[in-house]
């Protein structure tokens, strides 16, 4: 399960319970709808939650975000918490992937969510 909270500077993905890739693409077209979206930067929140992504498809995912990410986005940044070495280390994996890709905004990767933080409110 998701919940997409708008706060003043950036939206948060926050994801409870069972977490597979179904959810995280429900999760994804989600907050391409959002109207805030293409302005505002992301924090994507996996603490606590039980991930199930062994079959997830990296180049899917990237793939799906490259096809749906908004023409008109000024958003620079994206963050990714993570709660487990195991999670944390399969986001760096993915922020690695998708800064292969040269997408028009920015992936990292945190196991501290005052850190990403910090990061999403630099300049």
């Amino acid at each position: 399960m998701h919940v997409i909270e708008t706060g003043d500077i950036y939206l948060s993905v926050l994801f409870s319970g069972a977490v597979d890739q179904m959810q995280l693409f429900r999760a994804l077209k989600e907050i391409f709808m959002h109207p805030e979206y293409p302005f505002k930067n992301s924090m994507w929140v996996f603490e606590g939650c039980e991930c199930d992504f062994s079959s997830i498809s990296m180049f899917d995912l990237l793939q799906m975000v490259r096809a749906y990410y908004p023409k008109e986005a000024t958003r620079k940044k994206t963050a990714i918490v993570t709660s487990t070495s195991l999670h944390h280390a399969m986001a760096q994996l993915f922020c690695q992937e998708a800064g292969q890709l040269t997408l028009t905004f920015t992936l990292k990767a945190f196991m501290n969510r005052a850190e990403a933080t910090v990061w999403l409110l630099e300049e």
